[in-house]
This record gives C-alpha cells, structure tokens and sequence, in this order.
C-alpha cells in the first residue's frame, strides 16, 4: 500500500508538472480537460497493472559457493524448543496509520453526502426555464453557479443586462459540457486520496480549465468579450458558492482576463506540445505500471536436514528429500519480483551455526526453513508455521507465518501458527523467520501429497503465492 502511495505522488506529479510547463498557457482547452481527467485517472489506475515490456530473463538460483564444513556428529535439529499454544491471530489487523487514514477519508466523504444533500434540496425548490437551464433563486449565496442543468443565483442580485446574459452564456457552457461530471469526480477522488498534495492541485487546473472553456464558448456566441471581461471583473469578488457548483466568479479573475484575451499559438505549435505531451503521458503511465519498479523480496529457502541428518522418515522416503525438492522446485521460480537463495541445494549435512552465518550474511528480507511433519497419531495432518515471539521482528515474522499458511490451504488444512522461542535459527538469525512444517509424512493424505512429483510443484507455487504476497506488503 506505501508503494501505491508513493507510485501515485510521483506519476501525478510528474504529469501536474507536464501540464503546467506544456499546456497551462495554451488555448488546447478541451484537450486540457481530457489531459487532466485521463492522467489523473490513468496515475491512480496504472500500479494495479503490470505491462510486460521485455520477455524477463531467467534468473539465476543464488547458491552458497563455499561448502560448509562438515562435521562428524548428528544435531538435533530443535534445541531447547519451547513450544507455547497456538496462536490466534486476527488476519485482517488494522495498521494504526490505516484507521486515521479511514477515518479521514470517512469524513470527507460524509462531507460530500451532506453537499450532495444540499443541493438535492435546492432542487426541489421553484424554478424557471432560461434555455436549457432551470434558473433557481436562493439566499445562502451571493454567487452565481450551476449543477448540471440548475443554476442559482442570488434572490436579492443587482445584475445589469448585459451581466445577466454573460452569466447566462457561461453556465448554459457548464450545463452543457457536463462539467458537474468532472467535480463529482474530483470530489470523490479527494475524499480517497486525499493525502495526495496534486490531487487538490488537479482539482484546482480542472476547475479553472472549465472557466476557460465556459469563457471562451460564451463570447463566441456573440457577447461582446469587452463587456464580458467587466462582467467577470465585477462578479468576482464574491466568496461564497454552493457546494459542488461549476461558478461565473469563483476561479482567479486575472487569469480568465489573459486567457480571454490571449491569441492561440499556431497549430504547428499546439500540434507540437500535445504530441509531446502525450508521448510523456503515455511514458508516466508505463513507469507507473511497470512491474520491475519494485525492488524483489530476498528469500533464504533454508532446505531442513540433509546429509547424515534424514530427518522424518515414513514408508521408506526421507524428510530431507522431500523438502530439497520442494526447495529446488521453489528456487526455479526465483525471478525480479521474489529472488530465492538457497542454503544449501544437494543432499548435504550443515550445521545449524553454518546456516544462522549463511543467512545473516545474505541479509535477506526473510528466511524460511521448510520442513514436514510428523506424529504418532497418524490422523494428524495439515501444514503450521512456528516464529519466535521474542525476536525483536517477531511481528513481522508473525504477519509472514500467516500468509504463508494461508496459501498452503490448497494444498493442506491449517494448524495455525505458533511460538517457538527455542528454535536455534529463530533465535540467532537476525532477519525475520518462518518454520514451515508442510504437512504429516505420516498422514498418508498429506505424505501422497508430498512425495508426488506435480504434487510437490503446486506446493513450490503456493509458496512463491504467499512471498508474491509478502512482497505487497513491504
């Protein structure tokens, strides 16, 4: 979520800076909103998209090129474990920033509803038909502004002919171009990103836009573009609007004033700078959605057992081979999103204090040491993750636990996660860490789903799933 944040500052605010240096002065106004609406939109859609722009190039498995030294005894793989109750853990916890971030946006959009509602109540009010408006007189604003096809106005004006009709003119240009559209948008979009500071700097270009485009349109009808510019010079001091209302005077009069009477540049040059902007609109939107802008999650596989040490055995098949080939097939789908390094990748013994060095040394985002199960109760089965609670990153290690049982559901029921302060890799690794036990071996449900070969594959896949997963949430 922090990097959709991040992605969406920086696109909207590369294409804001595109707008103001390239189309801002030009007379392009309706190619302006369609500028400003589909960037805005595109920026905010586009890091939900992935676009392949390169076939990807099989990465290399990073492996251990020194061979550990290995020693003559057998460890036992659980030293001085201490193993509490399962834990329960409410997989949907709310980060603090997120509830002020909801409540927040709750606000704003209660804020919306009750402006929505307001003008909702206008409407019911009497009107009179001007063309293709619908002329409302209200007391709670001294400015003029339109919703769609309702304009109010205030019930006690002094307006002079000539500034009646310029008003007219301008709003029938809002009714008719919708521009109530675009503010329910921005509205919206402001009430969900509003931590975004170009969010609140597109509004205030769309807005404006739309005044450039209701003056332009409304002295090519045929008023008089001196009177018009008194009309906007003497309207444009009021200060308050309706709410969500397109208005005559209520976006900079200096501005208006140039833009009115500004020559357009010739068609080579507008020509010129909207090609050069959609070329850099389309190349924001690539660095939006492109799917390599996000560093890969590091991920020591730790391989259980090996060599001497076999591990769980049941029906003549090994533990230690069963998870070096889950922790192979794992390492084959290394790639630029989840790079994969393993401990050891062949049938040979380490030491635990070799691999707590080895992955200390990698400084990996997290290590995961695969293992599988076994009980005297042969009923038993199903996959459980162990973390060390009292490891200085025990929360993270927990959050991972749980994704990462939650993707093996496919493949085996859940026995949930739980501590273990004993474990000597969980202790002495200073990364976040995860025990996976996959399944039962002697379960025969789970040892069949063990031993056979696309069996172990789809376990592989599920794995890689959940550090996908993780990786959305670094």
């Amino acid at each position: 979520m922090i990097s959709y944040f991040v992605y969406t500052i920086i696109s909207l605010g590369c294409s804001y800076v595109l707008y103001v240096l390239l189309l801002r002065k030009q007379k392009t106004f309706q190619f302006n909103r369609f500028f400003l609406l589909s960037a805005l939109v595109l920026c905010l859609v586009a890091p939900f998209l992935e676009f392949e722009l390169f076939k990807a190039v099989p990465s290399i498995t990073q492996i251990q090129l020194d061979k550990f030294t290995e020693t003559a005894a057998i460890i036992d793989t659980v030293d001085n474990v201490t193993i509490g109750e399962e834990v329960t853990v409410n997989p949907y916890r709310v980060n603090p920033i997120m509830i002020i971030y909801g409540l927040i946006s709750l606000l704003l959009i209660i804020r919306f509803s009750r402006n929505l509602y307001q003008i909702y109540n206008l409407t019911r009010l009497e009107y009179e038909i001007i063309g293709h408006l619908k002329l409302i007189k209200i007391e709670d604003s001294n400015m003029v502004s339109s919703f769609f096809n309702y304009m109010f106005i205030p019930k006690q004006h002094t307006l002079s002919r000539e500034d009646y009709k310029s008003i007219i003119a301008h709003e029938t240009v809002h009714s008719e171009e919708l521009h109530s559209v675009d503010i329910i948008l921005l509205e919206l979009l402001s009430c969900i990103f509003w931590f975004n500071p170009f969010i609140w700097l597109y509004k205030k270009a769309v807005l404006q836009n739309h005044e450039f485009i209701a003056d332009e349109k409304s002295v090519l009808s045929g008023i008089n573009i001196e009177n018009y510019s008194n009309t906007i010079i003497n309207l444009g001091q009021k200060e308050y609007r309706v709410p969500l209302t397109s208005g005559f005077n209520f976006i900079q009069i200096k501005n208006r004033i140039i833009m009115l009477h500004q020559s357009k540049s010739s068609v080579f040059k507008r020509t010129l700078k909207i090609s050069s902007v959609t070329l850099l609109l389309a190349g924001i939107f690539v660095f939006s959605s492109y799917k390599d802008l996000k560093e890969p999650l590091v991920v020591v596989i730790d391989a259980g057992h090996g060599g001497k040490d076999i591990g769980q055995k049941s029906n003549n098949v090994s533990e230690k081979d069963i998870i070096l080939n889950i922790s192979n097939l794992l390492a084959s789908l290394s790639d630029d999103k989840v790079d994969i390094v393993l401990t050891r990748q062949n049938d040979e013994f380490l030491e635990l204090s070799e691999r707590v060095e080895f992955i200390n040394s990698r400084k990996p985002d997290l290590f995961l040491s695969l293992h599988s199960n076994a009980h005297t109760d042969k009923t038993i089965r199903g996959t459980e993750a162990y973390y060390n609670s009292k490891h200085e990153l025990a929360e993270t290690s927990l959050d991972y636990a749980n994704i990462l049982v939650e993707n093996q559901l496919n493949n085996f029921s859940s026995r949930g996660v739980k501590e273990a302060t004993g474990f000597y890799l969980l202790k002495n690794t200073r990364v976040p860490g995860v025990y996976l036990e996959l399944g039962f071996m002697t379960n025969e449900s789970n040892r069949v789903m063990l031993t056979d070969k696309d069996q172990q594959l789809k376990i592989a896949q599920s794995i890689y799933d959940g550090l996908l997963e993780i990786r959305k949430t670094k």
